[in-house]
């Protein structure tokens, strides 16, 4: 990544002055590192007790010019000042853009939002603290009896003097160690403070020209989610001249020095612990070396960058392992979609319910006692039936002993074909062991022991279900035996992003729930990306065993309950058009209503997020050419989800108007959403969809337009393929059909 800057100075003093900074101020602490290599510090003496650093500042870079040849800075009071570009003893909080809110980079985990309401996360990996005394005696010995080992990255400063005014930038690279599991480097002290002592982090003191072993640890970054900029939280580097020539002007900032070391060197330390380690452009002073490739390196043909490779969710993970024809355990609370989830996968799967007081005949067959014949059980039937001929059917129907020969002939024939035939054992885990016993060469052979024993096609896999012990009373321990026998058993949480997309949008659960969700996690700072934004009982802690002010259990808020409360509020609604509740006192009617369903600790909240007032289709039709007063526009995140989930219902005439009302005061993001639930499973409406993003990329220029296709089409894209692999899982017309059945 090379699009490293400075801010302006307008933006930390005037009147484009970020959120980030307003909230945190101006004033940055520095590290460890910073120092270790000429920086400035404002109290050589104050150590905060929890090592952060706070009270050390120094001054650090903006990227404007004072118009008299020189930078402007921030001073370690947090004051604008301006510093000779000459100088090497200037820190740097480097700053860097990104296209939208999904796109912010990190090391691959989600921020987190701290109390005063700022984004932080972290990205990147570089020097910052000093090691205890402790640890740099460990250290220093392990280094000089060579028993610490390299890794195979490094980082670059400048091996220049601290006052050496006049001296062209030459690089030096700084070996990376590991040690116990940690990662540091040996620095040689470059100190702004001569001969004199400096003290560090650690408490320790320290002279120019000392060896300082210094952890490798993640950078944090505040994100300014309105200018979608993100600033390191302290000054990480320092020693590198601005500029080696007199002359600077803000136009030429591109081209300085200190962004030349960003773009060449930083990029590339920041990144090297997440990817392929480059050196970039070689020097005299760098050298090239080339790392060793693991072995699923080697084996993978993808060059997706690393950083931009996804996780599979839990249910393409399931299919994968499905389509391997490997047998599967899902393991999980109630209500989140374990069996759903499976049927939507492969409607056509041979389904058996477990239950205490079944026949065992439903799952091992039976004997006629008349005539001695094995009678095999119906799922075993179906599944030879599925796969055998017309004629080998005829056989079948003409005596049921037919299905032995028959079935050996399917095996052979299955061994070619990709369909997978899927039997599911739902509630394995909710009865006895004596049940669970019925199944166990069912789940390793795909046979069933009754005669000779029915082999089963060979492509058939069998997936089981059930909860834990910890979500169910009535919940059972699998045999040891049994359990040995799947290939897989997965354990899965109620994930709301998952829900979200793989099944609420295209099962058209109701716009506020949705909404509501999105809100909710969105505010928590779980995440920003909407397959990863946490689990249904996280916010508050409301697991299974939680009880409420009566002492019951209540009411989880997991995936069934969420469906539940789709229902109401379409019920409700329907009611309500229909004047079923003339003169009743319809918010008591749906607060109960949704109190019936939903925890007490959500359900006022849930209610006030669905009765924000938001403006209609009507409104925003009419108001696209008259303008709109501050006071109709959202004024946070809920807000904004719940404007976004309101417009649904515009026909295809209101709909532009509504799409851009989105863009411009909600987020640009929000149309992947609303874009895929306006337009369904209509092929017209698809169209139009289409043509109204064609139509907004033709009347956006520059660069407006470069950020309305990375904001807008990108983030439509990312859901898009969720909802187009959903459509196209049958035919257009098939999924149609479905949808019919179920309304």
């Amino acid at each position: 990544m090379s699009n490293f800057t400075f801010l302006t100075e307008e933006q930390y003093f005037g009147s484009d002055k970020l959120d980030i900074l307003e909230k945190r101020g101006t004033k940055a602490a520095i590290t460890d590192f910073s120092i270790l290599l000429g920086a400035y510090v404002s109290d050589n003496n104050h150590i905060d007790n929890d090592s952060s650093l706070e009270g050390r500042t120094g001054y650090y870079w903006t990227k404007s010019d004072d118009g008299d040849n020189d930078a402007r800075v921030v001073n370690d009071n947090g004051h604008r000042h301006c510093s000779h570009v000459l100088t090497r003893d200037g820190g740097a909080r480097p700053a860097l853009p990104f296209s939208s809110i999904s796109n912010i980079p990190t090391n691959g985990e989600s921020g987190k939002r701290a109390r005063d309401g700022i984004l932080e996360v972290e990205y990147g990996y570089y020097p910052q603290k000093a090691a205890s005394k402790d640890m740099q005696e460990r250290l220093e010995r392990a280094y000089r009896s060579g028993s610490i080992s390299k890794t195979r990255n490094s980082y670059t400063t400048d091996s220049r003097k601290y006052d050496a005014y006049g001296e062209k930038f030459l690089a030096k690279q700084h070996e990376e160690y590991e040690y116990n599991g940690k990662r540091y480097v040996r620095v040689e002290a470059n100190s702004d403070f001569g001969g004199n002592r400096f003290t560090l982090s650690n408490g320790e003191q320290y002279r120019d020209g000392d060896n300082v072993w210094v952890e490798v640890s993640p950078v944090k970054w505040l994100v300014d989610e309105r200018e979608k900029v993100m600033l390191t939280d302290k000054l990480i580097f320092s020693g590198v001249q601005f500029n080696h020539t007199r002359d600077y002007h803000t136009k030429d900032f591109d081209k300085t020095d200190i962004k030349t070391f960003m773009d060449r060197y930083l990029s590339r330390d920041l990144e090297q612990s997440r990817g392929t380690i480059t050196l970039g452009e070689q020097t005299e002073e760098t050298e090239e070396f080339k790392p060793r490739k693991s072995r699923l390196q080697k084996l993978n043909p993808d060059k997706t960058k690393t950083a931009d490779r996804s996780r599979m969710t839990d249910t393409e993970i399931i299919q994968n392992w499905i389509e391997a024809g490997e047998s599967v355990l899902l393991r999980g609370p109630s209500g989140i979609g374990k069996t759903e989830r499976i049927k939507t996968l492969y409607p056509d799967l041979i389904y058996m319910k477990l239950t205490n007081n079944m026949f065992p005949e439903k799952v091992v067959g039976s004997v006629n006692l008349q005539t001695g014949q094995s009678i095999p059980p119906d799922f075993a039937k179906t599944a030879i039936m599925q796969e055998a001929t017309e004629e080998e059917r005829k056989l079948v129907e003409e005596n049921i002993q037919n299905i032995y020969d028959v079935a050996d002939t399917v095996y052979e024939r299955s061994k070619e074909s990709d369909k997978k035939v899927v039997i599911m054992l739902d509630e394995l885990l909710n009865v006895k062991p004596a049940v669970q016993s019925l199944v166990y060469t069912l789940v390793l052979n795909r046979m069933v022991e009754i005669g000779k024993g029915l082999k089963l096609p060979d492509n058939v896999v069998v997936v089981a279900t059930g909860n834990q012990k910890k979500y169910s009373s009535v919940a059972e321990d699998l045999a040891e035996p049994l359990e040995k026998r799947f290939d897989h058993i997965l354990d899965m949480e109620p994930k709301v992003g998952e829900w979200i997309t793989e099944y609420a949008i295209p099962q058209k659960i109701h716009p506020s729930v949705i909404g509501y969700m999105l809100s909710k996690y969105n505010n928590s700072g779980k995440s920003e990306d909407i397959q990863d934004i946490g689990y249904f009982y996280e916010e508050p802690d409301v697991g299974e065993e939680h009880l409420d002010r009566n002492g019951c259990k209540g009411r989880t808020n997991d995936p069934r309950g969420w469906t539940s409360i789709s229902n109401t509020l379409y019920n409700f609604e329907r009611n309500l058009e229909q004047g079923k509740y003339e003169g009743k006192d319809v918010e008591d009617i749906i607060q109960r209503s949704i109190s019936s369903k939903l925890r007490e600790e959500w359900s006022a909240e849930f209610f006030d997020f669905y009765n924000l007032p938001t403006l209609t289709p009507e409104e925003v039709t009419k108001g696209m050419g008259e303008g709109y007063t501050q006071a109709d526009l959202p004024r946070d995140i809920s807000e904004r989800f719940a404007y976004m989930t309101a417009l649904i219902t515009a026909d295809e005439t209101q709909v532009e108007s509504c799409r851009e009302f989105i863009r411009k005061h909600c987020d640009p993001e929000y149309l992947s959403i609303y874009d895929i639930y306006w337009a369904g499973n209509d092929e017209r409406k698809m169209e139009k969809i289409s043509e109204l993003q064609e139509m907004s990329l033709a009347l956006h220029t520059g660069k407006e337009t470069e950020e309305y296709a990375k904001d807008g089409i990108a983030a439509y894209t990312d859901i898009g393929q969720m909802y187009s692999s959903y459509l196209t899982r049958d035919s257009k017309e098939e999924v149609r059909s479905e949808e019919n059945e179920r309304s």
